[in-house]
């Protein structure tokens, strides 16, 4: 087993609702959660967490994190074989974690706010001043909290996050109200970190950024891990095939002899186009000896939207607007996590 690898077996921590009846006002039921989720993450690199909204994304952060007490299941560091289950006070020693909004507002400036933290986490003022350098506030460091914009506030909730020298961080929609220009600045600084050896957990809703930015992606849906491994890995297992988009000027060539034929043949006045799959059988030199015109030949692979849908079987929409049922089963579930 890779030296730093904190894994989840079967993970399970239900949120308890309210279900009062009669003459039991203040009875309570077990809810929406995580259930029975597995995962490794490993040492240098950056896991992307996407899915629906009320996936249990958050929910899994904070477990992770020792903030919510799982009721069953294993966390363990290392050789499965010799360690022993971590509690929640040990993964609170070992994980960082950034919630989704932290609201820094006052006249308190940005050095001492952090050093209060520092307090009961046991860290130096020499430890606050590196992660106010490291996160590029230290510039900053006599600012009032109010002074700051959103991000520099999300880099502060990092610099916090960071103050217990942890193995494992974990992020809750980090770049979310950031301009393009901080969103750089930051991933940019999640790299640095990767680079010294941290592992990091991303949740976000917005599913199109994490592609660039992440080693792995984790699909969650009601609650369940429905998939884990590399962008291509997933691909594979739903059967999800590179799509070619093709177009040119002039007419709309006869295309009756290409099997590969995915949409309908696209014209208007002085333009065509047609998506292609990639399936070996279409190649550009077999348009090109048709006589056939090509302005744009671009392959088209497939992205963590049209993964997530076909995971869960709903569609872009669904997707975007579903929020967690009761049901503890997923649509589907995709092989197993990529070791």
């Amino acid at each position: 087993m890779e030296e730093g690898v904190l894994q989840l077996k079967g993970v399970t921590f239900r949120h308890k609702v309210s279900s009062p009846e009669p003459f039991r006002p203040w009875k309570k039921r077990l809810g929406p959660g995580v259930f029975e989720v597995s995962l490794s993450l490993h040492k240098g690199e950056i896991l992307g967490l996407v899915g629906p909204n009320g996936a249990g994304k958050t929910t899994l952060l904070r477990t992770i994190s020792g903030i919510l007490p799982i009721q069953s299941g294993q966390f363990i560091q290392g050789d499965v074989e010799q360690s022993q289950p971590l509690a929640a006070t040990d993964l609170r020693g070992l994980v960082g974690h950034m919630p989704e909004q932290v609201r820094w507002q006052g006249q308190q400036t940005v050095h001492d706010a952090l050093m209060e933290l520092a307090e009961m986490r046991g860290a130096t003022e020499k430890r606050v001043n590196n992660l106010l350098k490291l996160v590029g506030l230290s510039e900053r460091h006599d600012t009032s909290l109010s002074g700051l914009s959103q991000g520099m506030r999300q880099r502060l909730t990092l610099a916090a996050s960071l103050l217990g020298s942890p193995k494992y961080l974990m992020l809750d929609e980090p770049l979310n109200g950031l301009d393009p220009v901080a969103a750089t600045a930051f991933v940019n600084l999640l790299h640095q970190l990767k680079e010294k050896g941290v592992s990091i957990v991303i949740s976000s809703h917005q599913v199109e950024g994490l592609q660039a930015i992440t080693d792995r992606i984790a699909l969650m849906h009601r609650g369940q891990m429905l998939a884990c491994g590399t962008i291509e890995s997933i691909a594979k297992s739903l059967d999800l095939q590179t799509k070619i988009n093709v177009s040119g000027e002039g007419p709309a060539p006869d295309l009756s002899w290409c099997e590969a034929i995915d949409s309908k043949l696209e014209v208007d006045a002085s333009t065509w186009s047609v998506q292609l799959l990639d399936d070996g059988t279409t190649t550009m030199e077999m348009f090109l000896k048709k006589g056939i015109g090509i302005k744009a030949w671009t392959p088209q692979h497939p992205g963590i939207v049209e993964m997530l849908c076909a995971a869960t079987g709903m569609n872009i929409e669904e997707v975007g607007l579903d929020i967690a049922s009761p049901s503890l089963l997923p649509h589907r579930r995709v092989g197993g996590e990529e070791e």
